[in-house]
């Protein structure tokens, strides 16, 4: 059993295909990584469910993972958790300084113009970032929000186990922590950090001064994995082991394609990814005039995807790497499973700073 101390954390990231979990302890500047384990979500002849898997499939999971790390979880004191999907928001904003009930108001209605509502009320956070160097007499404020019926959920399915989490962060802040915590951002320009995951991908761009951004996209790991098994005709899992061991041009004979949902004839699936990066940068641009892109970081379990590296840095011309957490990190035990980048937000979470 670990010896649970105040300088432990647990960066636990439930996703929509698996679970990774990180126990990581603090040593004076260092980071001490104590164990890591994963767990897939869907195994055999199941079918990922676009819906987001159930509380009743998670939860032992989450049992035989706590195990794994010899982690009683209602007797761990900290535990960071994330929050995903397509009803979560971060927003970096240009704001009037006003007083904190104020503000807290003010963002709530700017929260509700980016969030798909559900009927439920809005839960809403902010953090003001500093002054705005366009207009010293505005504030950069960063906001961060989803819905009170997505919250809850999460809270209820940690609850099974005894969970009350310290800290429960959104995606795209915990994959940009996990990566600035390591890494000297450079002085001019900014760095676009890909999150493939199974559900959505998430565009995520960050600079030492310029504005923070993050958009999902719906051409995501389970996009790829369809695309899969509608050219070459494959079952789900097959797909999957295709998909992570060759890539998206798998040398497989094709099968004639006839009334199916993902009609791609004309191009596949991708290129469509691309162009769909393409334009969230183009927009990014438009917004910020922020045109030079110095790097593409890749995160989330498409990262593993033997091709999708090469297409990216010809496609852009910009360097491209898979992020892994675990090189800035002092190894004690655990090899837990899953491809390193699929850790990134779970690192995040552990090494965040209160």
């Amino acid at each position: 059993m670990l010896s649970i101390g105040s300088k432990i954390r647990v960066g636990l990231d439930v996703g929509n295909h698996s679970i990774k979990a990180v126990v990581v302890e603090r040593a004076g500047q260092r980071y001490k990584m104590l164990a890591r384990a994963h767990r897939q979500i869907y195994s055999g002849t199941q079918k990922y469910n676009p819906d987001g898997p159930k509380r009743s499939q998670v939860v032992p999971l989450l049992v035989d993972l706590f195990k794994e790390l010899k982690i009683q979880p209602k007797k761990q004191k900290d535990i960071r958790t994330l929050l995903a999907g397509l009803q979560v928001a971060a927003k970096e904003i240009i704001a009037i300084p006003l007083e904190e009930k104020e503000m807290a108001s003010a963002m709530l209605l700017e929260a509700r113009k980016h969030i798909p509502l559900d009927g439920s009320e809005t839960q809403v956070d902010y953090m003001i970032l500093g002054e705005d160097i366009k207009e010293p007499e505005k504030v950069r404020v960063l906001v961060v929000a989803t819905t009170k019926k997505l919250f809850n959920a999460h809270l209820e399915t940690l609850a099974e186990l005894e969970i009350r989490p310290t800290i429960v962060e959104v995606e795209s802040l915990a994959f940009a922590n996990s990566y600035m915590a390591f890494n000297e951002m450079p002085d001019d320009g900014v760095v676009v950090i890909l999150n493939i995951g199974c559900r959505k991908t998430s565009v995520t761009v960050v600079g030492r001064k310029d504005m923070f951004f993050s958009r999902e996209l719906t051409i995501a790991g389970n996009t790829f994995t369809d695309y899969l098994m509608q050219i070459y005709g494959l079952k789900y899992q097959e797909a999957e082991k295709v998909k992570i061991e060759q890539g998206m041009n798998p040398d497989l004979p094709k099968v004639a394609i006839e009334g199916k949902g993902l009609r791609l004839a004309s191009k596949g699936v991708i290129e469509q990814f691309g162009e769909e990066v393409n334009r969230t940068l183009r927009y990014y641009v438009k917004e910020t005039s922020q045109s030079f892109f110095t790097k593409f970081v890749l995160v989330g379990g498409g990262a593993a995807m033997p091709d999708i590296q090469e297409y990216l840095e010809n496609k852009f011309n910009v360097t491209v790497e898979a992020y892994d957490p675990f090189s800035h990190l002092e190894i004690i035990g655990g090899n837990g499973g899953g491809h390193p980048s699929q850790y990134a937000a779970a690192v995040g979470l552990a090494i965040q700073e209160d």
